[in-house]
C-alpha cells in the first residue's frame, strides 16, 4: 500500500491538489526500535532546533507527528480489523464517505474525484493549494521584512500575492489582511519607539532612515509631522 500509493508519483501529484493525507499507524515506535526496514528513522534537528526522529519513508514527518495522527479521529475509522485500510472522509462532517481494505492509487483517485463532485456541489469550490501556498509564502516573507523594518518591501510582497479578482476566496483575502496587519502594527510600533525615545538626536537619525521604508503604510504623514519635533 505504501509503495503502490504513497510513493506513486502520479498519486502524489494528485494528492497535492485534491486530498489531505492522514496516517493512522499502530505500533510504529516498536517497529522503529526493532529497526524494521519499513520504519527507518534518523535523528535530525527539527524546526525548533531540537533533535527529533524523522521517518525516512515519510519525508518531513517525525515519529511524533505520525503518532499524533494515530491518536486523532483518523484511528477510529477502521472497523474491519484488517490492514491496510483506506478511508475517504468528508472534511466538513468528519464522517466516512467510503472505506475499504487495500486499494490502488488509480482506484482511490477515482473515489476521491466522485466524492469531490458531491462536496463541491454542497459547499462550493475550494481554494487551490498552490494559491494558498503562494499567500502563505508571501505572509512569511512580509513578516520577515517587517522584522527588518522594511515595511514598504513587506507590503509589496503582499501586493504581488493579492488575487486580481474581487471575488477571491476569504481563505486567501483574510490571510493577506492578517499579514498586512502584522506589517502595519510593526510600522506603528517603530514610530512609537522613535517618538518616545529619550535620545532625540538618535531618534531623528532613526526616523530619517525609516522614512522611505514607510511608503504605502499610511504612516508617512505622521513621520513627516514627527521629524521637526526631534
Amino acid at each position: 500500500m505504501h509503495s503502490a500509493v504513497l510513493q506513486n508519483k502520479k498519486y502524489l501529484e494528485f494528492a497535492n491538489e485534491n486530498t489531505v493525507e492522514v496516517l493512522a499507524l499502530q505500533r510504529l515506535p516498536e517497529a522503529v526500535q526493532k529497526k524494521d526496514v519499513r520504519a527507518v528513522a534518523y535523528k535530525a534537528k527539527g524546526a525548533d532546533g531540537q533533535e527529533v526522529l524523522f521517518m525516512l519513508h515519510w519525508p518531513g514527518l517525525t515519529l511524533a507527528d505520525i503518532e499524533g495522527m494515530n491518536s486523532t479521529k483518523a484511528g477510529s475509522f477502521n472497523k474491519s480489523g484488517k490492514i491496510p485500510y483506506v478511508s475517504i472522509v468528508d472534511p466538513w462532517t468528519e464522517k466516512e464517505i467510503k472505506g475499504y481494505n487495500g486499494g490502488s492509487a488509480k482506484g482511490i483517485q477515482t473515489d476521491v474525484d466522485e466524492a469531490s463532485k458531491v462536496l463541491v456541489k454542497e459547499h462550493g469550490k475550494g481554494v487551490a493549494r498552490k494559491d494558498l501556498n503562494k499567500v502563505k509564502d508571501a505572509a512569511a516573507k512580509s513578516a520577515a521584512f517587517a522584522g527588518q523594518k522594511e515595511f514598504s518591501k513587506a507590503l509589496e510582497v503582499l501586493a504581488k500575492a493579492t488575487p486580481a479578482s474581487k471575488e477571491a476566496p476569504a481563505a486567501l483575502t483574510d490571510k493577506l489582511a492578517e499579514a498586512k496587519k502584522v506589517v502595519l502594527d510593526a510600522a506603528e510600533t517603530a514610530l512609537n519607539e522613535i517618538e518616545s525615545a529619550s535620545d532625540k538626536a538618535q531618534a531623528k537619525k532613526d526616523l530619517l532612515g525609516l522614512m522611505d521604508r514607510l511608503r504605502g503604510t499610511g504612516f508617512e504623514a505622521r513621520a513627516k509631522e514627527l521629524l521637526p519635533k526631534l
